[in-house]
Order: C-alpha cells, then sequence, then structure tokens
C-alpha cells in the first residue's frame, strides 16, 4: 500500500507550534510586550528557514541598494543564498542585505492590533522600498515565443510579467480585533503594489488580492503590480478544516504555497558586490605608484 504525505496535519502542527511560541513568549515576557514580539518573529523565521531549500536565504535586517540607501527593519527577509545573500553584519549582528538579493520581505505580528494601524505602517515602508534601486526585470518570454525573446527566459519559462517581482507578506499569529471592514477602504485608497501581496491571520482568515471567474472560480493574483485593477480587488475569506488538519493549518499552508510559487517563478542575477561599495573605492591620484616606474 502506498504510503501518503499528511499536508494537512503538518500544516496544522505547524500552526500549534507558532501559536505556542506567542503562548510561551507572552508567559516568559508577560511585561516586555516587545521582547515577547521578538521571540515570535524568531518562531517564525525558523518556520521558514526549515521548510524553505537551501538556496534561500531566510534573515531579518534592512535591505540596502547601491546607494547605500537603507530600508526600515524586516522581521523576514527571504535572499538568494547562491548570489549575495548579506553585504554586511554589524558587531550586534544586524545585518544588511542587498535589495536586488531579495526575493521576498515578510512581517511579522504577534497579535494584530487596529490601534497599530498595521497595513497603513507597511503601506509606508513599502513605499519607502518602492524607491530604492531595484529596477524589475521584464521577462521577454512571458507571451511566448517573440523578436525580443531571449534564450535564457525561454528555457526559465517563468509565466510573471516581470522575473524579480518583491513579495511581502504579513503574518499574524493572533488575529486580536481584525476586522477587514475597517481596513478595506484603506486597501482601496492606495496603490495595491504597495501592500503586502498577501495577509495571514492564523486564527482569522487572508487577505488576498484577486478576483472571480465564471468558470474557474476565485483567482488569486500573487502580483498587483501585474493586474488589471479594473478587474482585481483586496478581499477576505475564511479558510476551511480539511480532513486531518485545522482552519490556522489552511490559512498557513495559503501562504506558504503562495510564496513557493513565487520563488519558483523568480530570478535574480547575482548581485555585484563591487556596485553596492563604489563609492568607497576612490583614491588619491598623487599615492599612484607604479612596479614598472624606474624613475624613483
Amino acid at each position: 500500500m502506498a504510503r501518503t504525505l499528511d499536508l494537512a496535519g503538518n500544516f496544522k502542527s505547524d500552526a500549534e507550534g507558532l501559536r505556542k511560541a506567542r503562548e510561551e513568549a507572552i508567559r516568559i515576557h508577560a511585561t516586555d510586550i516587545r521582547a515577547a514580539g521578538n521571540e515570535v518573529e524568531q518562531a517564525v523565521r525558523d518556520y521558514f528557514k526549515r521548510l524553505l531549500p537551501s538556496r534561500y536565504y531566510v534573515t531579518s535586517g534592512h535591505l540596502i541598494d547601491s546607494g547605500s540607501v537603507v530600508s526600515p527593519q524586516q522581521d523576514i527577509i527571504i535572499a538568494d543564498n547562491f548570489g549575495l545573500p548579506s553585504l554586511y553584519t554589524t558587531k550586534d549582528g544586524t545585518e544588511y542585505v542587498p535589495i536586488t538579493s531579495v526575493h521576498a520581505i515578510g512581517e511579522v505580528k504577534s497579535t494584530y492590533y487596529p490601534a497599530e494601524a498595521p497595513y497603513e505602517k507597511l503601506h509606508r515602508v513599502l513605499q519607502q522600498i518602492s524607491d530604492m534601486d531595484r529596477p524589475l526585470v521584464e521577462n521577454t518570454f512571458q507571451h511566448g515565443l517573440q523578436d525580443s525573446t531571449t534564450l535564457v527566459d525561454t528555457v526559465r519559462g517563468s509565466p510573471n510579467k516581470y522575473l524579480n517581482n518583491l513579495y511581502a507578506f504579513l503574518i499574524c499569529v493572533d488575529a486580536g480585533d481584525f476586522d477587514f471592514r475597517r481596513v478595506r477602504d484603506f486597501l482601496s485608497s492606495v496603490d495595491p503594489a504597495q501592500l503586502p501581496n498577501a495577509s495571514v491571520l492564523l486564527n482569522r482568515g487572508v487577505v488576498l488580492y484577486g478576483k472571480n471567474d465564471e468558470q474557474r472560480g476565485f483567482i488569486y493574483h500573487k502580483y498587483p503590480i501585474e493586474a488589471a485593477p479594473s478587474d482585481y480587488d483586496w478581499c477576505f475569506a475564511e479558510g476551511s478544516e480539511t480532513e486531518g488538519g485545522s482552519v490556522e493549518g489552511t490559512h498557513l499552508a495559503v501562504l506558504y504555497g503562495a510564496l513557493i510559487e513565487h520563488l519558483s517563478h523568480s530570478h535574480l542575477e547575482p548581485p555585484s558586490a563591487y556596485r553596492y561599495t563604489a563609492k568607497m573605492n576612490t583614491f588619491r591620484r598623487s599615492s599612484l605608484m607604479w612596479a614598472k616606474d624606474r624613475t624613483e
């Protein structure tokens, strides 16, 4: 008899593990909300480190571009481990990750508090990141073979319009007082490309950018920047409990599936460390000496 993998049960267990990490952090750091939040962030990072293949580097820190512009602190950074996954690490362990090495970023909340305006804050952060030096690379094979199609894009076979979309997500271990009706006006009022591509409120539901199709039903678009605003909109949905699983596990699986799909179709060129340090590579012309010069 063939063996099967109990994916639903595994994601149920994973979700329970994150919930228990939150409860334990609150118990240990009852008077220090920030410390408790840091432990939950670490638990979520450890979860993705365990699940993602070794080609991905999972950390926290700041994004940095070739002009030395730095982003706000990111709870989760998923970078290409085969290129330049980290440019510089300070003595206190803070990492600065080249923005052209980054596939995805994530914001972790132990509990969703409306008063903290998580979506507004994330929008401001993503606005700042969108102004950093990370040009989008068009996929010349998106519509099949054309005169402009390159051989390398043909081999890659990505269905995405851009090969290096930056995927952003929000994960809240506890939904707290989340109410989609309180945030939908804000979500509809700003550029969808400057909002998290997916939000998971582990014990409540998911917020996605999608549309209803008569033949195919609900369609989730991972990249608002590639979608037609007239067709798509932000929506909230509650997952169903599958056999052997849980609602929380379903919500976690939605995020994991979307992230894996993003990573598998993204392609980043290895960044040049020289480009990031070029501003420092200057010399006093008067100090130049040549080995072949025998005049002195």
